[in-house]
C-alpha cells in the first residue's frame, strides 16, 4: 500500500464556534480563533451566553424583590443585552483583529441566554461548527469544583473537537498576541 493511498483527509475547518464571557482575557482567546479562521479561510461565529438564574436562585431574588418582579427584570435585561452585547463584542474584540480582518471572518455574533454549556452544544449544532474555541483558567471557585468548568464539560461532550486556550498567569487586559 502506498503513502498517498493510506493518506486520511485532512479535516475541513470552515466554521469556528467562538465562545466569551467577554471577560479582560476575551481578547486574548479571540486572537486564536482569529489566527486560526485567517489561515484556514474559515469564518467565525461569535457566541456569548447569558447564564439564566436556576430554581433556587428565582426563588431567592422574589424573596428580596417580590414575586413576578424577577421575570420583568430579566426580560429588560435580556433586551437591553441583546441590543448591546453585540456591539460591545465588536468594539471589544475587533481591534485584536483589525477592521478589515473582523469584517471578512466574523460571519455573525449571537447573544443567547441559558446554561453556557448546553447554549454551546445548541450553537455548534446550528451553525454546522467544525471546532469550538473557548478560555479556559486555572482559578477554580468553589462552584467550579462542584459543577465543572465549562471547558471541560465542552471537551467532554462535544460533537466536535475543543480548542481551550490555557490563559497565562498575570496575563494583562492589554496584552496583545
Amino acid at each position: 500500500m502506498s503513502a498517498e493511498t493510506s493518506r486520511v483527509a485532512l479535516p475541513e475547518i470552515r466554521t469556528i464556534l467562538y465562545c466569551t464571557t467577554l471577560g479582560p482575557h476575551a481578547p486574548y482567546v479571540f486572537g486564536y480563533a482569529c489566527t486560526l479562521a485567517d489561515r484556514l479561510g474559515a469564518r467565525i461565529v461569535a457566541l456569548h451566553v447569558v447564564e439564566s438564574l436556576n430554581k433556587k436562585q428565582k426563588a431567592l431574588v422574589e424573596g428580596y424583590t417580590g414575586q413576578g418582579s424577577l421575570a420583568n427584570l430579566i426580560s429588560e435585561a435580556h433586551d437591553r443585552a441583546s441590543r448591546q452585547l453585540p456591539e460591545h463584542m465588536k468594539n471589544t474584540l475587533a481591534p485584536v483583529a483589525g477592521e478589515d480582518l473582523w469584517d471578512r471572518i466574523v460571519q455573525q455574533v449571537i447573544i443567547a441566554e441559558g446554561r453556557t454549556s448546553r447554549q454551546i452544544l445548541k450553537h455548534v449544532e446550528s451553525t454546522n461548527a467544525d471546532l469550538v474555541v473557548v478560555g479556559a483558567h486555572t482559578e477554580s471557585s468553589v462552584i467550579d469544583r462542584m459543577i465543572g468548568s465549562t471547558a471541560r464539560t465542552l471537551v467532554k461532550s462535544c460533537p466536535v473537537p475543543v480548542l481551550t486556550v490555557q490563559v497565562p498567569s498575570g496575563l494583562n487586559e492589554t496584552h496583545e498576541l
